[in-house]
């Protein structure tokens, strides 16, 4: 009994030891962890500032294409609405 106490007071300031050397492993990682995580939060918030600036160019040059595509039809139609009044006038 004497030596199984001897041997407990003799390897419990070992386990405490090893205990505490875990904690700050445990810490470490849990720091490493943190800041993996701040990485990834910046790198979603610039890709979707990325990814919002994209979409307003696209939708710009998709406005400006339709603004262009009804001035062209409108022209087109003014000038088809001409040409049909010079036939009408030619043929009376």
């Amino acid at each position: 009994m004497k030596y199984v106490a001897i041997a407990l007071l003799a390897v419990i300031p070992a386990l405490a030891d090893w205990r505490w050397e875990g904690r700050e492993q445990v810490r470490e990682a849990m720091a490493e962890a943190r800041r993996a995580r701040a990485e990834a939060v910046r790198e979603m918030a610039q890709t979707g500032r990325e990814m919002r600036r994209e979409m307003g160019a696209a939708h710009r040059e998709w406005r400006t294409e339709l603004r262009q595509a009804q001035a062209d039809f409108a022209r087109e139609m003014r000038q088809a609405r001409e040409e049909m009044r010079s036939a009408v006038r030619s043929w009376r």
